[in-house]
C-alpha cells in the first residue's frame, strides 16, 4: 500500500508545480521575468553557436578595437578592419628568367644544378583602402634542399612594396647551405618585433603599421629567391604558403579587449557561468537551510540550541576575507567559489524554516499523525515539508540574484576563477586594462546590463511566486 501512496504524492507534487507555472504565466511581471530568463537560458545552451569565437582566442584584431558598427559614423569610417592575404602555389605571380618553375596547388618549386646562379620573384598584390593600422604579422613556409658538392646555397627574402614606391624587407633567411624545412614551423614576422623595427630604420616606439601602410592603394608582397648551385651540386627551393594579416581597429559587435579577444564572445559565454553559479549556489544553500531549519525546529531542545549556535556563528564570519585566504592557500576555482557562496548564504533561510516548523509541530494534524504512530520522517515529509514548499520555491528563486551578484563582485576583485569567462571577470579585465580611463563603454556596460537583467528576471519571478503562493499577500495587494 505504500508504493501507490508514494506515486500519488509524486503526481500531486508534479501537478502542483504545473499549476504554479500556469498561474505564473498569467502574472504580468512573472511573464516578463520568465521571458527574460528564457532568453538567457537559450543563450547559455547555444553559446557555442551564438558566439563567433572561443572566449580565450586572442589576436583576433588589434587590442582595444572598437565595434565594427562604429564605422557607420563619419569619424570612424576609415578605421581599418582585418585584412588577410594568403598566397600559395598558383596564387603567386612568378617571374623567373632561364628557368621554368614547377607550380602546384600548394607550392612553387625552383631548382638549379651545376655551376649556376638564379633569381626568382614571387608576387602577390592586394588592396588596402583604410587609414593606417597599428600592426600586422605573417608567416612564410618554404623548404630548401641542397645536394652534391659543397658550396650550393639559397636565400629567401620577403618584401612589402608600398604604392608610393617604398620597399620594406620583412624577412631574410640569410644564406642557407644545408637542407632546411620551414613547413612545420614557418618563418614568422610581426610588426611588434623590436629587431624588425630597428632593421627598417624606425624607433622601438613606432607602430610599423602606421609607417608602412601610410597610404591607401595597391600593396605588393614580394618573395625573392636566390639560388646558387656550385660544382656538381644543386639546390631546390619550394615556396609554400604565405599568410599575411593586418590587425583591424574595428571588429565584431563589441570590439576587442587589450589582448585582441572578442568581447561579445566573452559576454555570451559569461551567461553560462552566471546561471551555473546562481542556480547551483541557490540550490545548495536552500537545501542546507531547509535541512537545518526542519531538524532544529522539529526536534527542539539541545539539538535546536546546537544547530542555532552553529548557524549564528557562521552568520558573523566575513565572506570576503575568507575567500581571500582560500584563494591564496587553496587556489581559485569556480566550483569552490560556488560552494563557499552556498555554505555562507543558508543561515537566514534556516532560521525562517525553524520558526515556521516550530509553529507547525504542535498543530492538531501533526499531533493526530503522531498519535496514530507515524514516524518523525513520515510527519516531516508528508505534513511539514509540503507546508514549507511555498517559501522554499520563493527563496530558491530570490537567492539566485544574490549569488550571481556575489560571484560577479568576487571576480571583479580578482578572487574568482581566472580561467572562467564570467561577467565579473570581464569587468575586472576592463578595470585592469584601463578601459574605464579610455571610456570604453562598449566593454564596461554590456556585462553590467546582463547582470542586471538576469538578476531582475529572477526577482520578478520571485515576486510573482510570492503573490501566487502567499494568499494573504495577494489579497492585501488586491485591496
Amino acid at each position: 500500500m505504500k508504493q501507490p501512496r508514494l506515486a500519488a504524492g509524486e503526481a500531486g507534487a508534479f501537478a502542483r508545480i504545473l499549476g504554479i507555472l500556469k498561474t505564473l504565466l498569467k502574472h504580468k511581471r512573472g511573464v516578463f521575468g520568465f521571458t527574460v530568463l528564457s532568453v538567457f537560458v537559450i543563450i547559455a545552451v547555444f553559446a557555442d553557436v551564438i558566439a563567433p569565437h572561443k572566449p580565450d582566442e586572442i589576436d583576433l584584431a588589434e587590442g582595444y578595437a572598437v565595434p565594427a558598427w562604429f564605422k557607420a559614423f563619419p569619424q570612424y569610417r576609415d578605421l581599418p578592419e582585418n585584412v588577410e592575404v594568403v598566397a600559395e602555389g598558383r596564387g603567386w605571380s612568378v617571374k623567373c628568367e632561364g628557368l621554368t618553375p614547377l607550380v602546384s596547388r600548394n607550392a612553387v618549386v625552383l631548382a638549379v644544378n651545376g655551376s649556376r646562379r638564379l633569381t626568382a620573384t614571387l608576387e602577390r598584390s592586394f588592396e588596402y583602402p583604410y587609414s593606417p593600422p597599428k600592426g600586422f604579422y605573417g608567416a612564410l613556409t618554404y623548404n630548401v634542399t641542397v645536394w652534391g658538392a659543397p658550396g650550393s646555397s639559397a636565400r629567401i627574402r620577403l618584401y612589402l612594396d608600398a604604392p608610393g614606391g617604398g620597399s620594406y624587407l620583412l624577412y631574410d633567411s640569410g644564406s642557407i647551405a644545408t637542407n632546411v624545412s620551414r613547413t612545420g614551423a614557418p618563418a614568422t614576422f610581426d610588426a611588434r618585433d623590436a629587431p624588425l623595427k630597428l632593421a627598417l630604420g624606425f624607433s622601438l616606439y613606432d607602430d610599423l603599421g602606421e609607417k608602412l601602410f601610410s597610404a591607401k592603394g595597391t600593396y605588393k608582397l614580394r618573395v625573392v629567391v636566390y639560388l646558387n648551385a656550385a660544382g656538381g651540386g644543386g639546390v631546390s627551393v619550394a615556396v609554400g604558403r604565405l599568410y599575411f594579416r593586418i590587425r583591424g581597429l574595428a571588429y565584431g559587435l563589441l570590439g576587442t579587449d587589450n589582448l585582441g579577444a572578442d568581447i561579445f564572445s566573452n559576454l555570451i559565454y559569461g551567461t553560462r557561468v552566471s546561471l551555473l553559479v546562481g542556480i547551483l549556489a541557490s540550490s545548495v544553500s536552500v537545501s542546507l537551510g531547509l535541512i537545518v531549519g526542519i531538524v532544529a525546529g522539529y526536534k527542539g531542545g539541545v539539538v535546536d540550541q546546537v544547530l542555532m549556535f552553529f548557524t549564528d556563528t557562521l552568520m558573523f564570519i566575513p565572506l570576503i576575507p575568507l575567500l581571500v585566504a582560500v584563494s591564496v592557500f587553496v587556489g581559485k576555482s569556480l566550483y569552490l567559489t560556488i560552494l563557499l557562496i552556498a555554505l555562507f548564504s543558508w543561515m537566514g533561510f534556516a532560521r525562517n524554516c525553524r520558526a515556521y516548523v516550530m509553529s507547525l509541530r504542535d498543530r492538531l494534524f501533526v499531533e493526530a499523525a503522531r498519535a496514530l504512530g507515524a514516524s518523525d520522517a513520515y510527519i516531516i515529509f508528508r505534513h511539514i515539508l509540503p507546508q514549507l514548499s511555498p517559501i522554499v520555491y520563493v527563496t530558491l528563486v530570490l537567492n539566485v540574484p544574490g549569488a550571481i551578484l556575489l560571484e560577479a563582485s568576487l571576480s571583479f576583485l580578482n578572487l574568482g576563477d581566472p580561467s572562467v569567462p564570467s561577467w565579473g571577470r570581464m569587468l575586472y579585465n576592463a578595470r585592469y586594462s584601463g578601459a574605464f580611463s579610455r571610456l570604453m563603454w562598449w566593454w564596461i556596460l554590456p556585462p553590467g546590463i546582463m547582470i542586471t537583467l538576469l538578476a531582475m528576471s529572477f526577482v520578478l519571478i520571485g515576486q510573482a511566486l510570492d503573490e501566487i503562493l502567499n494568499p494573504k499577500l495577494r489579497a492585501r495587494r488586491l485591496t
